[in-house]
């Protein structure tokens, strides 16, 4: 295939998985449980589809989007059964139609982040994440929801109108303006992503989501808008001739993203609230980086890769538990192998690849982060510190995890793990124990330009 007719495949390809996300979710709001499994099926062909198209072009996007492709094919077959069984009383009728809905639209936005389109367009696609999840989010029932979504978009809402600014100012052209611009992108997008210190809706949002909506949250969509954030500061730095400043202040927040994560990971009780805090720390390292260059961005895109799939393993146990369980509070939760023995070993997986545990994905990928900021000299004193603030993370959830599975159980539902429930946590279990031998091969791709 010719790069013309492999990025004319991948483009068409790109529109087509935003058109049909939005037709699944607008089938599934008609018709739940059917509707679910075959949005499930049509995105798990577009993912094989863009993963052929990354395979055969080398093409980091099209491995986004693959992604993208995959976790949106586990939320839409997990989703009918979490809405039944996750709260006390089922959703009514209305709301899980709308829920489908806004899931739908969702995906298609996460989608069109990895499409090669202008920066404002791009921006487009990222508010349509937000105002979608958002939505999510407050659909929700209960109290604490509404709170965490409105928390949620006045801060991203703030980053969105920040970030337009930016986007403004740097496709002014003007080497002033692009400065000025960039500085306006970090701000916004990477409040849009979660880093420090304008992440205070994250762990909030995440952990009030409805478990599949959480997973594409944090494996797709804080990763992409990162995506989208490097696109702009390639832009920038073609204007300002390679001035090093931005990626300087993308490493001071990736390095603060990463502490706070860190730091707030061992004390956390609820379990969606521990995998939201890793999701802070892990797009630190992202940030990380792609401030580092060289092969540590190769790392960074890696990561994207390999943390989204290990983080979504982790939320959609984590809605399995709130399902058979009635709860996400570890003190509550023991035994977790008697009622759950395909999800607990996912969860385990999950959670070993989240904190760096060889040979997993993340390992490799962080691995690269660190070496490419050990190379040079004057980002080596930020890649020690990065290093040390991992092998703490390591530590935190060494210290939080084995209780889920060696506590007394007390008076949890120990009901059986049923098939739709076991599926999604076998197929991302062998992608996890996948993900660390396909890094050699992916370290071949060139950089995006």
């Amino acid at each position: 295939m010719s790069t013309i007719a492999a990025a004319t495949f991948s483009h068409e390809l790109g529109l087509a998985g935003i058109v049909l996300s939005v037709a699944l979710g607008l089938l599934a709001a008609w018709r739940a449980a059917a509707g679910g499994r075959i949005g499930a099926i049509v995105l798990v062909f577009i993912a094989v589809a863009f993963a052929w198209s990354a395979y055969a072009t080398s093409n980091w996007s099209d491995a986004y989007q693959a992604l993208v492709g995959l976790l949106g094919a586990v939320a839409f077959w997990v989703s009918p059964s979490y809405l039944v069984g996750a709260m006390k009383e089922p959703w009514p009728a209305n709301r899980q139609a709308a829920y489908f809905t806004l899931l739908g639209i969702f995906t298609a936005s996460l989608f069109a982040l990895g499409e090669p389109w202008s920066l404002i367009a791009l921006w487009v696609a990222v508010e349509a994440t937000t105002l979608s999840s958002v939505a999510l989010v407050a659909l929700t029932p209960g109290a604490h929801p509404f709170e965490a979504a409105w928390k949620y978009l006045m801060l991203a809402g703030m980053g969105g109108l920040i970030a337009l600014a930016g986007v403004i100012l740097v496709s002014g052209g003007s080497p002033g303006g692009a400065a000025v611009g960039a500085v306006m992108l970090l701000v916004g997008f990477g409040a849009k992503a979660g880093l420090v210190p304008l992440h205070a809706w994250l762990p909030d949002a995440h952990s009030q989501a409805p478990a599949p909506v959480s997973a594409l949250l944090s494996g797709a969509e804080l990763a992409g808008i990162l995506w989208v954030l490097h696109t702009g500061l390639q832009r920038v730095g073609l204007l300002l001739h390679g001035a090093a400043w931005p990626a300087d202040l993308l490493i001071a927040l990736g390095l603060l993203s990463l502490a706070v994560g860190v730091g707030a990971m061992a004390g956390q009780r609820n379990l969606k609230r521990l995998l939201a805090y890793s999701s802070v720390e892990h797009m630190g390292v992202i940030a990380l980086g792609m401030g580092f260059g060289g092969i540590a961005l190769l790392g960074a895109l890696l990561h994207v890769i390999t943390h989204g799939i290990a983080k979504a393993q982790c939320f959609y146990v984590a809605g399995t538990i709130q399902t058979r369980y009635g709860t996400v509070d570890e003190e509550k939760i023991g035994q977790l192998h008697v009622g759950m023995p395909w999800g607990s070993g996912g969860l385990m997986l999950g959670l070993a690849a989240l904190a760096g545990v060889p040979p997993f994905g993340p390992f490799f990928s962080e691995w690269l982060v660190a070496s490419g900021g050990l190379a040079r000299s004057t980002t080596a004193p930020a890649a020690v510190v990065m290093l040390a603030l991992l092998a703490l993370g390591f530590i935190a959830i060494a210290y939080r995890a084995p209780r889920l599975w060696y506590q007394p159980a007390g008076s949890a539902r120990l009901s059986p793990e049923g098939a739709v429930e076991a599926v999604p946590a076998v197929v991302l279990s062998v992608l996890l124990l996948l993900s660390g031998f396909a890094v050699p091969w992916m370290l071949h791709w060139p950089m995006p330009h």
